[in-house]
């Protein structure tokens, strides 16, 4: 099985070359980390009996004290409450570090039915500063691996189930790198000459400039060139000919 991790900048195109790929090989599975830290948010929204306060640390703790179980189950990750308990002296000197939990709780106070539906690919801009939070939140004070690990785990389960290709996105940290690269995967990055970078002074995307890359892929291209280009990337791959650099449009 083909394991490829994406890594580039929100917007870069990522996610139409993955879909190009996918069109050439009908057998391919696409994880994203923030489908299963969804799925983490899903469990803690279930959980609200009452919306907390955005600015009480106790309520949100009282909110976020589920988060042991929630992790054991859905990650087979072991985790005392007390690694992950909100600090107000944290929250004070880093309040950059917090403002997207701050804003997501804000939002549900103002419409508490973003809480009871599902957190799917469809709706996942809705909350994606809470995803982000969530997601760096836990890669700091749990397991820098702890997204990844579980990524690993699933794809191993769909290529036993005969899965020709598996797509990895949003890759932010070099720990995610190393581990799909320690299980047979290419890294690759995809960039869109000329497009803005508006989320690198994001505290939960400034780490994705640190990993290392297999392959670089220019996205300079229409979506037809991508298109173009995804066949001739799976041939350098099947031929062991990948190189360091492409553009999608010669």
């Amino acid at each position: 099985m083909i394991i490829l991790g994406m890594t580039g900048p929100i917007g870069h195109g990522k996610t139409t070359f993955a879909d190009a790929l996918a069109d050439l090989v009908p057998s391919t599975v696409h994880f994203e980390s923030s489908l299963i830290v969804a799925e983490v948010a899903n469990s803690l929204h279930e959980k609200i009996k009452i919306i907390p306060d955005p600015y009480d640390v106790e309520a949100l703790n009282d909110w976020l004290s589920v988060l042991p179980n929630i992790l054991d189950r859905i990650l087979q990750q072991k985790c005392n409450f007390d690694k992950i308990k909100l600090r107000q002296h944290s929250i004070e000197q880093h309040p950059v570090e917090y403002q997207k939990l701050i804003l997501h709780v804000e939002n549900l106070v103002r419409n508490p039915q973003l809480a009871k539906q599902k957190i799917t690919r469809e709706n996942k801009e809705t909350y994606r500063p809470f995803l982000q939070w969530l997601g760096g939140y836990l890669v700091e004070h749990v397991d820098e691996g702890i997204w990844y690990k579980e990524i690993v785990r699933r794809l191993r389960k769909v290529e036993a189930a005969g899965t020709d290709l598996c797509i990895v996105g949003g890759l932010r940290y070099p720990t995610d790198a190393n581990l799909l690269r320690d299980a047979g995967g290419i890294i690759i990055k995809v960039y869109r000459p000329g497009h803005l970078q508006n989320d690198m002074l994001d505290p939960t995307e400034r780490e994705r400039e640190n990993i290392k890359v297999d392959c670089t892929i220019v996205s300079n291209g229409s979506v037809e060139d991508v298109k173009r280009f995804a066949a001739k990337f799976l041939d350098d791959i099947h031929s062991n000919k990948l190189e360091q650099l492409y553009q999608t449009k010669k």
